[in-house]
């Protein structure tokens, strides 16, 4: 037997995997050369941004004569550009143009005229209290005296005020559990948050009164202990305060930096890591709190890339000497996207100065482990074919995976309203089961829907059930699920919720759908039936309770709520 044709089928083979290793180099090298300038953008110590000049000119631009800063400064002359958020916006923009060295260029003088303005002590005050508010007739509150504390602080201007009254005003938000409240967010009344704690704890850092003569160890311990009660364990982050659910990515950055400046910390790293839970809260940030985009969100599971959170993430990671943790790449691939077309930061002051501060605490990450591995890649393409094919198998899985994820989120989906459907609801009871002691069902229906549909047509229904979605959607909690059970039937399922609450929020729903007007008819009205799950309950003896109270609701004249 020859062995010509072997050996010529054997050359071509090799031949042929030649040629896919020099495409692959091609490709390796020009994404190196890609990623290499995407790194560009970042600072090198001792150098100018090539964003820097046309930034700050924007900046300087848009401050008011009287000091603070707006975003557009064709407004100047309008009543409304000093608002409540003016203070917070001139602290981005003074922040921003401290990161670019520009900070000497604005009018100093008109911005602390300005700020000295809303000092003053709350109307209650009893001693020596005095703080911040966001306006001259608005009420003294942590945040704002927050804003205007680091914006003093940076412009070496704290010698105007009585530091010290200002500490014992923030310390008198300190509750016993060791968190602090803030005046400024009446939502949570008196209520310890995560939030108002770091707010606290920065105020009180930037005026250097965070020190065992102003803040006991023992109050830092109690900060500490509030800190770790709002740890979830059931989603590895932190929540906006113990026993509330973790819903939003801000609540790790606020618990990080409430305990990260405390001196008792500063001493023990070790310690503050384990109360943090570094490695589960990296890994939780990473997964459930990062889009496919490998961007940050506020909200766990979401594709809505937020320029916040990763500011927010990213400073905290970098403080932690974790910022490996963070796909650089990607992150300057969504910072670029904020760009005008002269390369500069021109969007809107927050997202100019999250920008600049993203790419500042990223600046040693300049030459990263990935920059180095397609480098690595490139001289080694010669022998690269099999990982061509492994590649290749990667990537059809995850076109599969998506693909199956997409099927699934289909199947779970009512297709006229978009909402949840009933095979989606019982599998988030199920889990919520094993969640929450405290569960509430509610079913509502809509009143006279054949007659909707008879007198206006069967179009006409589903878009006032499409207009019903919408209604629900937005009047409903953040935890809440709402799902179209079947036909006009709509079920709410509210984890955590208390048969009082529970009755409240429905009442909420009926009156606001009884006020609302929608397309083509006069007035709708629906029938609710409320009812609490009970420990170790199917979703469908829950169903049938409530299905009950539901059609007492339609028996006692319809328009009406029945709890049993």
């Amino acid at each position: 037997m020859s062995l010509g044709p072997f050996l010529k089928s054997k050359r071509s083979i090799l031949f042929w995997i030649a040629i896919i290793s020099v495409v692959l180099a091609a490709f390796l090298y020009q994404e190196y050369r890609q990623l290499e300038k995407n790194y560009n953008i970042l600072p090198i110590e001792g150098e100018t941004p090539v964003y820097a000049k046309d930034t700050i000119d924007w900046l300087l631009k848009r401050q008011h004569p009287e000091g603070y800063f707006v975003n557009n400064p064709d407004l100047f002359d309008e009543p409304s550009t000093l608002n409540r958020e003016s203070v917070r916006l001139t602290r981005y923009a003074v922040a921003a143009l401290e990161k670019l060295g520009a900070l000497e260029q604005i009018n100093k003088d008109s911005l602390i005229n300005f700020l000295l303005k809303n000092f003053k002590a709350p109307s209650n005050a009893i001693g020596n209290l005095k703080g911040f508010s966001a306006l001259p007739n608005s009420s003294v509150n942590i945040r704002s005296t927050l804003d205007t504390v680091i914006i003093l602080d940076k412009l070496d201007a704290l010698g105007t005020i009585d530091t010290e009254a200002v500490a014992q005003l923030i310390l008198a938000y300190q509750n016993n559990d060791g968190g602090f409240w803030d005046p400024g967010y009446p939502e949570f009344g008196q209520q310890s948050t995560v939030k108002a704690t770091s707010f606290a704890v920065r105020a009180l850092m930037h005026m250097g009164k965070l020190n065992s003569t102003v803040v006991s160890a023992e109050e830092q311990a109690l900060i500490n202990q509030f800190i770790s009660r709002s740890w979830s364990k059931d989603t590895n982050t932190f929540s906006p305060f113990p026993g509330h659910p973790a819903i939003s990515s801000y609540d790790a950055y606020r618990a990080w930096i409430s305990i990260y400046y405390l001196p008792i910390n500063q001493e023990n790293p070790e310690v503050m890591e384990d109360m943090l839970h570094v490695d589960g809260l990296i890994t939780t940030l990473n997964t459930t709190f990062r889009t496919t985009d490998n961007i940050y969100s506020e909200e766990g599971n979401s594709e809505k890339n937020s320029l916040k959170a990763s500011h927010l993430i990213i400073w905290m990671l970098q403080a932690l000497d974790r910022i490996g943790a963070v796909s650089v790449p990607d992150i300057v691939q969504f910072i670029k996207g904020y760009r005008d077309p002269k390369g500069a930061f021109t969007s809107d002051i927050y997202s100019v100065y999250s920008a600049v501060d993203i790419l500042s605490l990223m600046s040693s990450s300049r030459m990263t482990s990935q920059l180095k591995l397609y480098k690595l890649l490139t001289y080694s393409a010669i022998i690269a074919a099999a990982l061509l094919l492994l590649t290749v198998t990667i990537m059809h899985r995850k076109v599969e995976s998506r693909r199956h994820s997409a099927l699934v989120r289909r199947a779970q989906t009512d297709r006229l309203t978009g909402l949840h459907n009933r095979e989606f609801l019982e599998q988030r009871y199920q889990r919520y089961q094993q969640d929450y002691s405290h569960m509430a069902f509610i079913l509502l229906d809509v009143d006279h829907f054949k007659s909707i549909n008879d007198n206006h047509g069967h179009l006409a229904g589903d878009e006032v059930l499409i207009e019903l979605s919408t209604l629900l959607s937005n009047n409903i909690r953040k935890t809440d699920t709402l799902a179209r059970w079947g036909g006009e039937e709509f079920a709410i399922l509210c984890p955590a919720t208390e048969p009082k609450n529970a009755k409240l929020l429905s009442e909420k729903l009926r009156t606001l759908i009884e006020s609302t007007k929608f397309n083509h008819i006069e007035a709708l009205t629906c029938s609710f039936g409320v009812s609490s799950a009970s420990k170790f309950e199917s979703l469908k003896e829950l169903y049938i309770r409530t299905d009950r109270a539901l059609y007492q609701s339609k028996r006692d004249g319809r328009n009406t709520i029945t709890y049993l």
